[in-house]
């Protein structure tokens, strides 16, 4: 397991999971995780460790992942891979992860929404939620479902107003260029009339391609 930042980086975060050693257990090197109930609860078929690991990169607010990555779904496969969760030889994660990855177990989103409440924060935990549905929605667009467009660019501008809200609280000058660019190339090319267009010629529009990536 190796993350691709540096470990005094991974320090900002509230627990640096790549600061526990391999041959160890998370929940006895911070035994504060066991206050959360939910996160000691097992999952067949999920190593308890690798996915506890996991929910802190993707999801803990001063983590470099969430700095880097903008687009939820490049994050959470960035950082499945530093943790450890081996790929296929169709270059997919196993179908329980990429379940996971996907919202689609129930007790991972639990534990997922208990991290996020721990950080204390309406709006940050607001605009996870935010963030996962903008994204599914996207999928819709790029797949040729025009109609939730108009939908999609609401929503933006909703993230945009959180985003800047809690950047607000935030000193990290890294973390603002980077979500603020991220920001305006999503105004630029996420005009409804601009999708249109660029579907309507068999074109990806810039926001999808970083979904691919």
């Amino acid at each position: 397991m190796e993350s691709q930042f540096p470990l005094v980086q991974l320090d900002n975060m509230w627990i640096n999971p790549f600061r526990v050693p391999s041959d160890s257990d998370i929940f006895i090197e911070h035994p504060i995780l066991k206050k959360y109930k939910i996160f000691s609860k097992r999952i067949k078929g999920i190593d308890q460790q690798k996915l506890m690991k996991w929910i802190m990169c993707v999801y803990d607010q001063g983590s470099p992942y969430r700095e880097k990555y903008s687009n939820v779904s490049k994050r959470k496969t960035e950082a499945a891979r530093d943790i450890g969760f081996q790929l296929t030889d169709g270059g997919l994660f196993e179908e329980n992860v990429e379940g996971f990855m996907k919202g689609l177990n129930a007790t991972v989103n639990a534990k997922v929404v208990e991290f996020v409440r721990r950080h204390r924060s309406f709006k940050f935990s607001y605009l996870t939620a935010l963030e996962s549905s903008y994204y599914k929605i996207m999928e819709e667009v790029e797949s040729g479902n025009v109609v939730r467009i108009k939908e999609l660019r609401s929503m933006q501008e909703e993230m945009e107003s959180t985003m800047i809200e809690i950047l607000n609280q935030d000193d990290s000058h890294i973390m603002s260029d980077t979500v603020l660019r991220y920001i305006e190339e999503e105004r630029l090319s996420l005009r409804p009339e601009e999708v249109a267009l660029k579907l309507s010629k068999g074109e990806v529009p810039i926001p999808y391609k970083e979904v691919r990536k």
